[in-house]
């Protein structure tokens, strides 16, 4: 059983990477990226196929499972890739590949640079050989690492998002969340595989083998299914953008004394809420925080400071509320009847009913519907 499914994994990768690597649509750097990540899994896993293959290759084994040090650096790269609409590589990315050649450099006395007869004897006490223990603890600990640092990214995506964007796909990236939540999972089960393998437990290894082999295919089963059933979700904001709490105070953007900057706050907010009321700059979906500062002249981080500090609300919520208080408006104006609730959210700005009605029912505690049942 185990076999066939490690043999499904194996193939299912390789058709993915080809796929990912010759399309022209989407973004192609993180298709790469993800290529790379399902190249390596696949590599990874190769040993369970071509046993016989490996067994007269040592060397070439153990290049073959020291590669699992390059699965977390690309997925990590396409994360960033995903996440941020501007992230290329660099030559500082080539750092990434360091854990893999402390890896091999740490082999090469011992198994490398030996006889035939003293890599035999190498794998022959191979669970017990101090390079291999070291190996093993430097992949756990660069994944865990990596994983810490994904989840950080994903956070501060989200923070940017809500500053900034006022549409809910740069806010969407809960499935990314997911994603991970299931990579770290397999994960665990790969390191208590990795406990059972240095014990007597041989069922129990079996398992977690199986357990790990699932969480692969799983992984590249979720994302494929994202892919394609929601491709506005893989659009990513930009990096150089600083989340709030790294910005300056108003007083700091504005220079003027203290006890002036109620005042000046106050009538950027009267300013800000006349244009929205006239001009209605929230009937666009795809506006940003940058945007609306052009129209009403003045620099974007003190607007974004000005919302979420002076008015005390998210760019995204700030801008919803606009919205949602103009769709209520048309749900209740008996000219309106004929038109639609599909037709009343792409109208007020939204484009999507999910989001609508999330944002119509936090604001109003009562679904559209409902809404126009009960005012018209």
């Amino acid at each position: 059983m185990l076999e066939n499914i490690v043999l499904l994994i194996f193939f299912s990768h390789i058709l993915v990477t080809a796929f990912l690597l010759s399309t022209n649509k989407g973004n192609k750097l993180s298709h790469k990226l993800l290529a790379g990540y399902l190249i390596v899994s696949a590599l990874d896993i190769s040993n369970f196929l071509f046993a016989n293959f490996y067994s007269n290759h040592p060397d070439l084994n153990m290049l073959r499972s020291n590669i699992a040090l390059f699965t977390a650096p690309f997925l990590y790269g396409y994360v960033n890739a995903v996440v941020y609409s501007d992230f290329k590589l660099k030559r500082l990315h080539c750092l990434h590949c360091l854990p893999y050649v402390l890896a091999c450099l740490a082999l090469v006395p011992r198994l490398f640079s030996a006889d035939a007869q003293g890599k035999q004897a190498y794998y022959d006490n191979f669970n017990a050989m101090p390079e291999n223990i070291f190996i093993l603890f430097l992949v756990y600990i660069q994944v865990a690492v990596y994983i810490i640092v994904m989840f950080k990214i994903l956070h501060r995506q989200r923070k940017i998002a809500i500053e900034n964007y006022s549409d809910e796909h740069h806010l969407t990236n809960r499935w990314l969340t997911q994603f991970l939540f299931l990579f770290s999972l397999t994960f665990i089960f790969a390191l208590a595989r990795t406990f059972y393998t240095f014990s007597a437990h041989n069922n129990i290894e079996e398992m977690l083998t199986l357990a790990v082999m699932s969480g692969l295919f799983l992984c590249v089963c979720f994302i494929l299914w994202q892919a394609l059933n929601h491709p506005q979700l893989f659009i990513g904001v930009n990096s150089k953008i600083e989340v709030l709490t790294n910005k300056p105070s108003f007083e700091e953007h504005t220079n003027n004394p203290k006890d002036n900057a109620a005042t000046t706050s106050d009538d950027l907010i009267a300013k800000l809420e006349s244009h929205m009321q006239l001009n209605k700059p929230f009937l666009n979906p795809a506006l940003t925080v940058d945007a609306l500062a052009k129209q009403i002249e003045v620099p974007s981080n003190e607007l974004s400071f000005l919302i979420n500090r002076k008015i005390g609300q998210h760019f995204f919520d700030f801008v919803n509320t606009h919205r949602v208080n103009f769709a209520a408006q048309m749900l209740s104006d008996k000219n309106n009847q004929h038109k639609t609730v599909m037709e009343i959210l792409y109208d007020a700005g939204f484009n999507s009913k999910s989001s609508f009605n999330t944002a119509f029912k936090k604001h109003k505690q009562v679904t559209p519907s409902q809404y126009r049942k009960n005012n018209v």
